[in-house]
């Protein structure tokens, strides 16, 4: 059965906001949330010493319809990468060396969300590592 539109909102922002405990716990900064720059979104942009992370967001409730991350195609990949341009675009290149393309897989597990983590998921180009 499917959730209606503001249930999947719903636990949309909450997964967004478990991956963002998970950085924070592992020593990452998030500097930015819900970018939206030409072309596409960023979920969470966080900082790792002076690397930027482009971080996706799957969630899913059930694996009915497969894992979290196997639903991000190439199209998604390159939205992505394109909304990342234009952050890019926003800051000083004093304020970063590297960046870089991770995903974040999230499902309900018994005791809360189970949070499967891929830094470097994907290139420039969008193409899976």
């Amino acid at each position: 059965m499917t959730r209606p539109p503001e249930e999947r909102s719903a636990a949309g922002r909450e997964a967004e906001e478990a991956v963002c405990g998970y950085l924070r716990d592992r020593g990452m900064e998030i500097v930015a949330r819900n970018f939206r720059g030409r072309g596409g979104e960023v979920d969470i942009v966080a900082r790792e010493g002076d690397t930027l992370a482009f971080v996706e967001v799957r969630y899913r409730g059930r694996e009915d319809f497969g894992r979290p991350e196997e639903s991000i195609d190439r199209g998604k990949r390159l939205r992505v990468v394109s909304a990342a341009r234009g952050y890019l675009g926003t800051v000083s290149p004093a304020d970063w060396r590297e960046a870089r393309f991770d995903v974040a897989a999230v499902e309900e597990g018994p005791a809360g969300p189970v949070i499967r983590y891929y830094p470097n998921a994907f290139d420039a180009r969008g193409k899976i590592l």
